[in-house]
């Protein structure tokens, strides 16, 4: 008899008392999964890697040896010590011109793949969370985009919104949010029944609440390996639509246009193979890593191991 009131009281409180078991936390786990990230070359090599693209394009004012819009009035030299990569078909130097075109490729790619992320989680774990109307609107939606090819439909809608930076993130992220809203729905599909969730139901939690708390927390490793794979993809994409035209324009230099500049120039391999091997090589990190990160976060296999 005086069981039932104390009961009552801690189930009161469990909306947030509760929170690291809806969550499932657990540090011991946590850490070994930091150490298998630390110990895998799959993982930190690509990161590494990842690490000195990004900061070199972020740091080029700096960096750079000469101004990559400035005409040298020296078109189409060969690499040499003064210019390391050579001069292109305007004398513009080809090395200052590269290291600039990955502020343009990574910037474009990041901030369409975070939108892409953050559209496509919420509208994810809402499909998957309430189901009925809200999921059949969302769902059928999606199946539609998905029915395009990537660059056709990305095509389309910088045609549609215009050629800009802006717009080009618009539209890549557009293209990617059905990537994340299937894999947060059919995760969320996997646990929406899970006990801590019903636990969360029972007390009166709110469904913002428990999707905050107890659901994206365990749907949260399939993310990042989403958000990983997509970066390598959106790169692939935006160096597409600057090769056609539709993407930076010159003067300002990316990696694709810089591959449709150098094509006429079959003497000077090197305005081909510089770019062509940044974006190569960066999407095979990020694939890479990718990978890495599915098998160092998905308990199953993590388990096995």
């Amino acid at each position: 008899m005086q069981s039932l009131p104390a009961s009552r009281d801690a189930g009161q409180e469990s909306p947030d008392s509760s929170s690291a078991s809806m969550v499932g936390t657990n540090p011991s786990r946590m850490r070994s999964v930091g150490k298998l990230i630390r110990s895998s070359p799959r993982i930190s090599v690509p990161i590494v890697f990842l690490f000195l693209v990004g900061l070199i394009s972020l740091a080029a004012p700096i960096l750079v040896p000469h101004d990559p819009t400035a005409l040298l009035a020296m078109p189409l030299l060969g690499p040499n010590s003064t210019y390391w990569l050579g001069t292109d078909d305007f004398g513009r130097d080809e090395l200052s011109r590269l290291i600039y075109a990955g502020r343009v490729s990574l910037g474009v790619s990041v901030g369409a793949v975070t939108i892409a992320a953050v559209i496509g989680v919420i509208l994810g774990l809402c499909a998957g969370f309430y189901r009925g109307v809200v999921d059949f609107i969302i769902m059928r939606s999606v199946d539609m985009m998905l029915s395009f090819p990537t660059i056709v439909l990305a095509i389309a809608m910088v045609a549609f919104l215009g050629n800009s930076i802006r717009n080009i993130i618009i539209a890549i992220a557009l293209v990617y949010i059905p990537r994340f809203v299937r894999v947060v729905y059919g995760s969320t599909l996997t646990i929406r029944n899970a006990e801590f969730v019903e636990a969360a139901r029972v007390v009166g939690a709110p469904g913002f609440y428990i999707m905050r708390k107890a659901i994206l927390p365990n749907v949260a490793a399939p993310i990042f390996v989403q958000f990983s794979l997509s970066l390598g993809f959106a790169i692939l994409v935006e160096s597409g639509l600057s090769f056609l035209g539709l993407g930076a324009q010159p003067p300002t230099p990316s990696w694709g246009n810089m591959i449709s500049a150098a094509r006429p120039f079959i003497d000077q391999p090197q305005l081909l193979i510089a770019p062509s091997a940044m974006i190569g090589l960066t999407i095979l990190a990020l694939n890479t890593l990718g990978d890495g990160l599915r098998d160092a976060l998905d308990p199953r296999l993590h388990g096995s191991r």
